[in-house]
């Protein structure tokens, strides 16, 4: 009977596996099913091939005898594939997949197929009518029945049934009559039924097939997944009958128990093991209704080492009920959540503390400060005195301090920020002990905001001279030195106080009173204390307009705007020391305010530096400046100023070719003018910069030369064309005493370091012709200064340069 070949597809691409090792063992399978079958099928065939041997053998007489070799052959090919068969039954499902039994199977089918169609073909028309129907009988069962056997492997049983089919048709054509005439179209017919049911039986069997392989990977996934979750995940799995007495239970919640094998739980009580926990009375009850219960909460001593004194579990149960609504079992899920807890609470400690120096945080301070107001209201609203209490009071009743560090910094920048951590820890400690002796611990919230900045809340009535006496206080415990392992450390602070009174509406408007009471201590000078008061904010206002009306200038091509002002240029001219001759003008900003006047530089300029409005402030003055000089008589020199921002940007040398090529003014006629200090900022990207716009053919003028901290090999490598003396040098000049000897010297040296490095020298501020006569004799090649004029409008000075261009060279006033 047949046993053919299974195919790859069967459980291979169908069922989706791309494990080869799964494909293989399912083959195994499938070739173990085919071998069970074979069993019957190579009894059948022995069967069929003695019975054959026992009808016929009586008849065949003489030369017909050779024929008995074919029922003879059935049986010995049945008897053949049953030894193979049995043999290979106890093989392990990795051998079974191997080609090699596929193949032999095949052998064994096609060797009984070939055996029988040959009993029809040759004993089939030797025999007589009643033997012939016999036959005839074995072969209608026997066909229908090895395809059958067959129907797993579709072509297997299909071969099976072409294979004898065609034996019978052979045979009964060899007779004549109706016999033959009826028989073929029967033989025909069954042919066709056979392997129609046969391509239905097998795609069902396969189906089946399919489905067990498919729910055996199902299962073992399912297993894998449920032992991994036992053994990583923070859920534990746990069963136990209606009394509570433990079935299953995880490994690992077993561990946490203190028992290292879960085996020895089975059958405890599970609150018994619980016991310990707060929260066991709960689940007894929870276990005695027939209701599920989730995430009830336990605390209950750990008892592993190296762990937290207590463990946090929560536990979730389901019961299954009977018919009649009793509990049968309960299965349910413990969750460790101990570290989860940890983290909460680290979470909220987080959330109210700064990390660095553990004082509370700008959070805790305004949710404090925001209470704090919410009560003042309450307090206030309920006072009979209300409408006639004045603004501020002589107790206030809420204060808030901001203090920042002054020139923290350069402490970074200098030391590192490592010291400058560790300073703002040991400025947090020396300010925690300074609020311990304020008293009442919980009426002041001491908290770091960020960066240098640091605040006090007095959430109690104080009289005004407390509150001043515990500002100074504050500055006065920063004082002392501070010793690190790299310096020693000199701590400065500037502190804003506000006091809360009927017209703040909420906390916002405190901290904003306290930031501009911080603000005015800097602009005071540092390591003060201001206290504010209402011309701060009417300041304030006055700073925010005039910050938005600059915006509004710099948005206007022409500089000039109805509301906020112009923008204009007025000119410093410069001179040659020599023949007093104008060889050319420093550009200075102005700015007319429509409602403010002139507003002078050293109060808009910050402002920009603030605002970020510096860059395109500067870029304005820079090709307005170009517009303007370029109908300037030649070879009149445009000096103009940077500011550091400028300098550290991209957009600079750019900048500079749009306004040189703008206005046609030729680059030998611009000098830009950069201090020492902006130098000494980022020396490398200054560095860069100043090689770039050389490049372009533009001047290099150092201003305020001798201020700053550069070293003679730092201004080796820049190209720097021009020295301007500071006026700080130059204001000492032409006086008797030590000072202006002093000053003198360093002027002298000045001169002489431009001389020796190929470098003109500019002196600026001159006043005095005491001042001119000593810049002569060190040497000085060019001023400028209100001695020999004041700064002038584009008009005059154009007027004042042709001039002096028509006219004879000009002795100093002396």
């Amino acid at each position: 009977m047949p046993a053919a070949e299974s195919r790859s597809t069967l459980i291979g691409d169908r069922s989706g596996w791309a494990d080869a090792d799964r494909l293989g063992l399912e083959q195994g399978r499938l070739m173990q099913a085919v071998l069970r079958m074979a069993v019957m099928a190579a009894g059948s065939s022995i069967g069929i091939g003695l019975l054959v041997l026992w009808l016929v053998h009586p008849v065949m007489s003489g030369a017909q005898r050779w024929m008995l070799l074919w029922p003879v052959g059935l049986a010995a090919a049945g008897l053949l594939e049953l030894l193979d068969v049995l043999r290979s039954l106890g093989w392990p499902l990795a051998r079974l997949a191997q080609p090699a039994v596929r193949w032999r199977l095949i052998g064994h089918s096609v060797l009984t197929g070939l055996m029988f169609a040959a009993i029809s073909v040759f004993i089939y028309p030797q025999v007589d009518a009643e033997r012939r129907y016999l036959l005839g009988m074995i072969a209608c069962a026997a066909i229908p029945i090895g395809a059958m056997a067959g129907a797993p492997l579709r072509w297997g049983g299909m071969g099976w049934t072409l294979v004898t089919s065609a034996g019978v048709l052979l045979g009964v054509l060899q007779l004549d009559g109706l016999v033959r005439d009826v028989s073929v179209p029967l033989t025909l017919l069954m042919a066709v039924l056979v392997m129609v049911s046969l391509n239905a039986i097998g795609r069902s069997v396969r189906h089946r097939l399919q489905a067990e392989a498919t729910a055996r990977r199902e299962r073992h996934a399912l297993d894998l997944l449920l032992r991994d979750f036992e053994q990583h995940a923070d859920d534990w799995l746990w069963e136990a009958d209606a009394h509570g007495r433990l079935r299953r239970i995880s490994s690992r919640m077993a561990q946490a128990l203190g028992v290292s094998d879960a085996h020895l739980l089975i059958g405890r009580v599970l609150i018994e093991l619980l016991r310990d926990a707060e929260g066991s009375d709960q689940l007894a009850r929870h276990l005695s209704e027939p209701e599920p219960f989730r995430a009830l909460a336990l605390r209950l001593p750990s008892r592993q080492l190296l762990q937290t004194a207590w463990q946090h579990w929560t536990v979730s149960g389901v019961p299954l009920l009977d018919a009649e609504a009793r509990i049968v079992s309960w299965r349910g899920v413990v969750r460790d959540v101990t570290l989860l807890r940890e983290q909460s609470r680290e979470l909220q400690r987080l959330a109210h503390t700064d990390v660095l120096t553990g004082l509370a945080n700008r959070h805790v301070l305004q949710r404090r400060c925001a209470e704090a107001v919410a009560r003042c209201h309450v307090a206030v609203a309920g006072s009979p005195a209300e409408t006639s209490a004045p603004p501020t009071s002589p107790s206030p009743m809420l204060t808030l301090c901001l203090l920042d560090l002054d020139n923290f910094k350069e402490i970074n920048d200098t030391l590192g920020h490592a010291v400058g951590d560790r300073l703002l820890r040991e400025v947090a400690r020396r300010l925690s002990v300074c609020v311990a002796g304020f008293g009442d611990p919980a009426a002041h919230v001491l908290a770091r905001l960020g960066g240098d900045e640091f605040a006090l809340l007095i959430d109690r009535s104080h009289p005004v001279a407390e509150r001043e006496a515990m500002a100074q206080a504050l500055l006065q415990a920063l004082r002392p030195v501070w010793q690190d392992e790299q310096a020693a450390v000199e701590v400065r602070a500037s502190l804003g106080v506000a006091s809360w009174d009927v017209l703040h509406p909420d906390a916002d408007r405190l901290f904003q009173d306290a930031d501009l009471a911080l603000y005015a201590a800097k602009a005071a000078g540092r390591d003060v204390v201001r206290t504010f008061d209402a011309p701060m904010r009417a300041e304030l206002m006055r700073r925010h307009g005039l910050v938005r009306d600059l915006g509004l200038l710099l948005r206007a091509p022409s500089g000039e705007h109805a509301e906020a002002g112009r923008l204009m240029l007025h000119y410093q001219p410069q001179f040659d020391l020599a023949d007093g001759r104008l060889n050319g003008a420093e550009a200075l900003l102005r700015w007319r305010h429509s409602e403010h006047g002139w507003i002078s530089p050293a109060e808009f300029v910050p402002l920009a530096e603030e605002h970020g409005l510096i860059v395109p402030l500067g870029d304005w003055v820079l090709h307005r400046a170009c517009q303007e000089a370029v109908g300037w008589p030649e070879p009149m020199r445009l000096a103009v100023n940077l500011s550091a921002l400028q300098l550290r940007g991209d957009a600079l040398v750019d900048s500079v070719r749009s306004a040189l090529a703008g206005a046609g003014l030729p680059a030998e006629r611009l000098e830009l003018e950069v201090t020492e200090t902006v130098l000494m900022q980022d020396a490398r990207r200054a560095r860069e910069q100043l090689h770039a716009l050389r490049l372009l053919g533009v001047s290099i003028a150092l201003d305020d030369f001798g201020t700053g901290y550069s070293s003679l090999a730092q201004l080796a490598e820049l190209p720097v064309d021009l020295l301007k003396i500071d006026r700080s040098f130059v204001a000492a000049l032409g006086a008797a005493g030590p000072r202006a000897q002093q000053a003198e010297a360093i002027v002298r040296l000045i001169v002489q370091l431009g001389q020796a490095t190929g470098m003109a020298t500019l002196a600026e501020g001159v006043e005095t012709p005491a001042q001119r006569e000593a810049l002569r004799l060190c040497g000085c090649e060019r001023l400028q200064g209100y001695l020999l004029g004041r700064p002038l409008e584009p008009g005059l000075l154009r007027e004042r340069m042709r001039l002096s261009s028509s006219a004879a060279p000009l002795s100093l006033p002396t």
